[in-house]
């Protein structure tokens, strides 16, 4: 196959919808011939953060901010034949990013404060992905270090969809395309708050993020995943 086709492919594969609206800095340089993964940035803090690329083939760095408003990038095509590197920002305090995504596959870099005012995080990385046309794909992310089990269920009905994850795991699952509202547990304690997915369309893919929100605290985020064009 001609990997200078790679990216439709992959775009194909995700079948993720495209962004009408104008496409956002490209962080990272893919080349002509290139073997492409997907890296999307998480912001799970309550002020704008800025992610910062490491440097391209010609020299350049781009960046782009990622607002508390809508906290989870469009997926952004990277080579998959090196590390992909870059840095959270805020001010004068960063947090390095270093990446390995197999070809055709995926990467979530998620950031949050700590306790002391500095950034933390953690990433979630994916094979790549199968399809299934008549259903709907979704991920459960776990961020948050403190929750060594949590659970994701439908809401108000609470059927369990994702039980006892790992702290720092990630899964997917197949499901029904349906309205979908979700709620979590964390440690067999309820989460605060719901994330409405809407209608889940048939061969599309979406992702829930548990994460940090402050001392004692986790909090959902919740979207149908997309494609940066």
């Amino acid at each position: 196959m001609n990997r200078a086709i790679r990216l439709p492919l992959l775009a194909a594969l995700y079948t993720l919808v495209p962004v009408a609206t104008v496409a956002a800095p490209k962080l990272y340089d893919t080349g002509p011939a290139q073997d492409l993964a997907l890296v999307r940035f998480v912001n799970a803090s309550a002020q704008p953060l800025t992610v910062q690329s490491g440097s391209n083939s010609g020299g350049a760095k781009a960046s782009i901010v990622v607002a508390p408003a809508a906290p989870v990038t469009d997926y952004q095509p990277a080579r998959s034949d090196a590390p992909v590197t870059g840095q959270w920002q805020s001010g004068s305090r960063t947090l390095p990013i270093s990446l390995r995504v197999k070809a055709g596959g995926s990467a979530s870099a998620v950031v949050w404060t700590d306790g002391s005012g500095n950034l933390a995080g953690t990433s979630f990385t994916e094979e790549p992905p199968a399809f299934d046309p008549l259903r709907a794909s979704l991920a459960f992310y776990n961020a948050d270090a403190r929750c060594t089990a949590a659970s994701l269920a439908s809401s108000p009905a609470k059927v369990a969809i994702f039980e006892k994850q790992a702290a720092a795991a990630s899964a997917r699952r197949a499901i029904n395309p349906v309205r979908l509202v979700v709620e979590a547990s964390c440690n067999g304690q309820p989460v605060e708050g719901t994330v409405d997915l809407g209608s889940l369309q048939a061969g599309q893919r979406y992702s829930v993020f548990l994460v940090p929100a402050g001392r004692n605290a986790s909090r959902l985020i919740g979207l149908q995943d997309r494609i940066a064009r």
